[in-house]
């Protein structure tokens, strides 16, 4: 877990140096209505990284977990727009710190535990190995979307 933890905190510290400095009105921008701007994306991994967070904790102090899944929708009522990129983007990098830390020092006999997701049932280490798969999908997302003009 430590190589995901490490992989994971490169990418962030990376991502947030190339990106800091983002114009906050191009980063506001959709494109359509249905692409997320800039924001709307790192809002997205937002959400992505409380909702994991709370698994990688609640897996650790029990052997199976009921908890809900987050949707989509949440970005309609975040209205990540109205914030400032930087406070996004440092929220975000601020988060996957702690979240780096949490997988890097997970109880390794909780690694089995399991999280009732409808009808799979996912294993924390499932969980924290796809949660950097998911972030990397969203960063080549936010990279393809960055590139592109209205």
């Amino acid at each position: 877990m430590k190589k995901i933890s490490n992989e994971l905190i490169d990418i962030i510290n990376n991502f947030y140096e190339k990106y800091k400095n983002l114009d906050d009105k191009f980063c506001s921008i959709n494109l359509s209505k249905d692409k997320w701007s800039l924001k709307e994306i790192i809002g997205h991994l937002i959400d992505s990284a409380s909702n994991n967070h709370q698994r990688f904790i609640r897996l650790q102090l029990t052997e199976e977990l009921d908890f809900p899944d987050y949707h989509y929708s949440w970005i309609e009522i975040e209205k990540f727009n109205k914030m400032k990129f930087i406070d996004i983007l440092s929220l975000w990098k601020n988060y996957n710190i702690l979240l780096g830390h949490l997988i890097k020092n997970v109880k390794k006999e909780a690694l089995k535990n399991f999280w009732n997701n409808e009808d799979k049932k996912l294993t924390l280490e499932f969980i924290m190995t796809n949660y950097l798969k998911h972030l990397k999908e969203h960063i080549n997302h936010f990279d393809e979307r960055s590139k592109e003009k209205k």
